[in-house]
């Protein structure tokens, strides 16, 4: 006890140890020969219905990308029994589409998605965090514990879920299952050459930048007279030599032409005709809670119930930004801790 105590600065034994009694609990479980759980091995409070039994709380992350990388890693080190489930089975969300990551403190300005997607991997993996290839299809929350079930009707029970499964595209009408159409610029075919990309918020500019930073050929349609995009991202997609920035701008028609696609364009001078290897749609996007039954929390507030969180994009219902899910899966798995402490 002596060489914990040293380790964390005390000098005299546990009696002159002051703070919370939750704390005098943590020491001493986390005393040599005293078996650990998950994470710190941080305790249930020993006046609690547990009796002081090392009780982990069972917690079940459902999204890998940025928020559930910070929600999952989180509840790991506080104690919890983390259980991590992701409909890809691959981290990074949304993120691996970004051409450039320029507000993320404390990393290099400029990193791509991709890279930033491959250091949050190594971050939960120096944890033994590695999120599950499952999709999450229903739920049943009772007043002790929640029950999510998967594919295949199989059902587990868990004490806490964090729902940060992100966001779903919103449909576009033009859209066949014939037609080349992605709504996610990793999905564009590596063998495209002309894209044509819809939308003027940060996605479709982005978008845009990225397939002419990949070597390709990019029309950018723009329906109102402006950008959504603003700042430098606005300025950079204003600036860029080759691409084709057309304002004003509505598709009306798309049809196959065996290869590709053929888009009719609207414009202010008429409708025109012209040939595309694939088609970005970036019309917005919405909070994949309504396909649980939830309806987006209030503003700011990332508790559904008392037992459910949700975090990042599927609490704001559009695309945000990774350190703003960072945060809200940071804050979430604090409040979770206090089930921890007390059960």
């Amino acid at each position: 006890m002596r060489g914990v105590h040293r380790a964390l600065g005390f000098r005299a034994g546990l009696r002159a140890v002051r703070g919370p009694r939750w704390l005098c609990h943590f020491i001493r479980a986390n005393a040599p020969g005293v078996p650990r759980g998950d994470g710190l091995g941080l305790l249930r409070d020993a006046h609690s219905r547990t009796g002081g039994a090392i009780v982990p709380l069972s917690v079940l992350v459902v999204g890998a990308g940025p928020g559930g990388v910070a929600a999952a890693v989180q509840l790991h080190r506080l104690g919890a029994r983390v259980r991590w489930w992701d409909r890809t089975g691959v981290i990074g969300g949304l993120l691996r589409n970004a051409r450039s990551v320029e507000n993320w403190p404390g990393m290099p300005v400029g990193v791509s998605g991709a890279e930033c997607c491959v250091r949050l991997r190594d971050h939960a993996a120096a944890f033994g965090l590695f999120p599950e290839k499952v999709e999450a299809t229903e739920f049943c929350e009772s007043g002790t514990a929640v029950e999510v079930a998967r594919a295949g009707g199989v059902t587990e029970q868990v004490d806490a879920v964090v729902w940060a499964m992100g966001t779903r595209p919103q449909p576009w009408a033009m859209a066949r299952p014939e037609l080349p159409v992605f709504y996610e610029f990793r999905d564009l075919p590596t063998a495209a050459r002309r894209v044509l990309i819809v939308g003027g918020g940060e996605a479709a500019c982005d978008g845009a930048l990225h397939w002419m930073q990949s070597g390709g050929q990019a029309v950018l349609a723009v329906r109102s007279a402006c950008l959504r995009a603003r700042g430098g991202l606005a300025g950079q997609t204003l600036g860029r030599a080759g691409l084709d920035l057309r304002f004003d701008t509505e598709v009306i028609g798309l049809a196959s032409d065996g290869t590709g696609v053929c888009a009719t364009l609207r414009t202010a001078a008429g409708a025109i005709t012209e040939p595309f290897d694939a088609v970005l749609f970036c019309g917005g996007r919405t909070s994949r809670l309504p396909e649980l039954g939830f309806t987006t929390p209030p503003h700011g507030n990332l508790r559904l119930s008392p037992r459910t969180w949700v975090i990042g994009d599927a609490r704001l219902g559009s695309l945000g930004q990774a350190c703003i899910a960072m945060g809200d899966g940071l804050l979430a798995a604090s409040e979770i801790s206090e089930l921890i402490r007390w059960g």
